[in-house]
């Protein structure tokens, strides 16, 4: 019986909401986002703050070039960024969304791309905001709470994250 929304702030019907959804194509998260033009083939050691180590990936989404933007993955402070896995071909920037999961600037913010039908490397990608998510929680501000892995939980240096008792216990 929910009247169809017509403005910012009315609920949406189920049939409103899964229409919404239709060709969105979600990507996993990245780790940073870019501020930026980044250098590719040497991107630094930080990314809008985030301390990367091997394997991060990151949304590059404000170079000069803008056919170079998409999803990366970082290899090193001095070594070439690859395209990641899911955004490496033309197809899969159709409506891409990405979130990203922290960054002194972007942390908690989604990107879409708005390109159609690109062409890897030729045509200029765009990420615009999509939507902004809460915040990261900290012992100051509420907001989206981290689990810690193991791992973080036995280097004892991430601050940022919680930790739940049977890790505590291990």
């Amino acid at each position: 019986g929910l009247p169809q929304a017509t403005a910012s702030g009315h609920p949406v019907t189920y049939d409103q909401w899964l229409a919404a959804q239709e060709g969105m194509a979600w990507k996993d998260d990245v780790d940073a986002a870019s501020v930026g033009n980044l250098n590719l083939a040497a991107p630094g050691a930080t990314i809008d703050g985030v301390t990367m180590t091997t394997g991060m990936r990151f949304l590059a989404k404000d170079q000069t070039s803008g056919a170079d933007n998409g999803i990366y993955v970082w290899n090193g402070a001095s070594t070439v960024a690859t395209r990641a896995s899911d955004m490496n071909a033309s197809a899969e920037f159709n409506s891409a969304i990405v979130p990203v999961r922290a960054g002194s600037a972007n942390g908690g913010t989604q990107w879409r791309q708005t390109a159609s039908n690109p062409t890897l490397g030729t045509t200029a990608i765009v990420f615009v905001t999509f939507s902004s998510g809460a915040p990261a929680a900290s012992e100051s501000a509420a907001g989206i709470a981290e689990i810690a892995t193991q791992a973080e939980v036995d280097a004892g240096t991430d601050d940022a994250r919680f930790v739940t008792p049977l890790k505590l216990k291990a």
